[in-house]
């Protein structure tokens, strides 16, 4: 899962986007939004794996509160905790299509997903220590 995550991570690198305007082209739009999506995924699947492998902390109802679950048990930090749960909101956006990401919006997104990469990198200092 985390070489998914480094592998979409450097996909979304080689996307050409490089401002809000390049996403008004479908291609780029759609190609985003689905590595956005895809990084999302990863992450909150890590994030249950480590819960449920615990044996000890309670297995989240939603994808948000799994990051609860990490930072309550000091495994990944507050503030990247809520970072994650933020994005989490978008993942479900382009999941049910409650309405269409702006460019502006998908813009910063994109620019806000290599958090994940902290996410990672929190979780194998905790199962180092572990």
């Amino acid at each position: 899962m985390i070489r998914d995550i480094e592998r979409y991570l450097s996909d979304l690198q080689e996307i050409d986007v490089g401002s809000k305007k390049d996403l008004e082209e479908k291609e780029a739009y759609y190609a985003v939004s689905m590595i956005v999506f895809a990084v999302m995924n990863r992450v909150v699947d890590i994030g249950n794996e480590v819960i449920s492998g615990s044996g000890k902390m309670p297995m989240p109802d939603t994808y948000k509160e799994a990051f609860e679950v990490l930072a309550h048990n000091q495994i990944i930090s507050r503030g990247l905790a809520a970072e994650m749960m933020r994005l989490m909101k978008y993942r479900n956006i382009i999941a049910h299509e409650y309405y269409q990401l702006s460019a502006d919006e998908l813009f910063a997104l994109k620019k806000d997903i290599p958090k994940a990469e902290k996410f990672i990198s929190e979780i194998k200092k905790y199962l180092e220590e572990k």
